[in-house]
């Protein structure tokens, strides 16, 4: 009976270690895929789209940033397109859109309109910090698959549960996710504070994490206190 149930401890260790196996693949793609990104965005000209919100809502993209411009044709088919869209916006949302000035020409595309909404201030240079976040956040959460795929491989190489290597990795994992009480608080602020002109932070403790972080403290000195009694156990007999 004994024989069996660590067994199973194995077989689930070594299914568990599979999976955390594939998520780490998956961040290391999304990794490679976000730093392709922020690399792009890195050498787009700055002035090439810039955004804001300030009881306006102002759009501006400039071709000419790249050295290219619009015939008259494309002139032409972008202010339709506009238009069309603009209609269509109207149409969806119950806010009602007021288009103070349109420039559509050879440089580029200039929209300013009245719309309703929170302030907003974005750029391509916005959008490589919050990249850069969204790196380090990936980055983050493949440390902390690392910390998971060592206590489930050492599940699978068990011959008990009570093992001091099962005790010291469950201490681990949940000593990396305290950096995660703070961060997941701090993402959301972090981020809407990429999208306007002031960058503010506020910081907070996600209590979630704090009391999985203290469930796993907890069964890790459960299990090291079941050691105890194994090893007091095994030394009568």
């Amino acid at each position: 009976m004994k024989q069996e149930a660590i067994l199973k401890i194995n077989k689930m260790g070594k299914i568990a270690t599979i999976i955390t196996v594939i998520a780490k693949i998956c961040i290391i793609m999304a990794l490679i895929g976000i730093f392709a990104a922020t690399v792009a965005a890195a050498f787009i000209p700055k002035d090439f789209l810039a955004i804001s919100n300030e009881n306006r809502f102002l759009i501006d993209i400039s071709f000419s940033s790249f050295g290219k411009t619009l015939t008259d044709e494309e002139v032409l088919q972008g202010r339709q397109e506009v238009e069309k869209m603009l209609e269509e916006e109207t149409a969806d949302r119950a806010t009602t859109y007021s288009i103070n000035a349109m420039d559509i020409n050879n440089d580029g595309i200039y929209i300013d309109f009245t719309t309703v909404g929170d302030n907003i201030y974005f750029n391509l240079h916005n959008l490589v910090w919050v990249l850069l976040f969204v790196l380090f956040y990936l980055a983050m959460t493949l440390v902390t698959l690392f910390f998971i795929g060592f206590l489930f491989k050492a599940f699978q190489n068990c011959k008990s549960p009570f093992e001091q290597n099962v005790i010291k990795k469950m201490k681990n994992l949940a000593f990396s996710l305290i950096p995660w009480t703070v961060l997941s608080s701090v993402s959301g602020t972090v981020i809407r504070s990429f999208f306007s002109k002031s960058f503010q932070i506020s910081f907070g403790i996600d209590l979630k994490i704090v009391m999985v972080v203290l469930i796993i403290l907890a069964l890790a000195y459960i299990f090291q206190y079941g050691a105890v009694l194994q090893q007091e156990s095994d030394e009568t007999l």
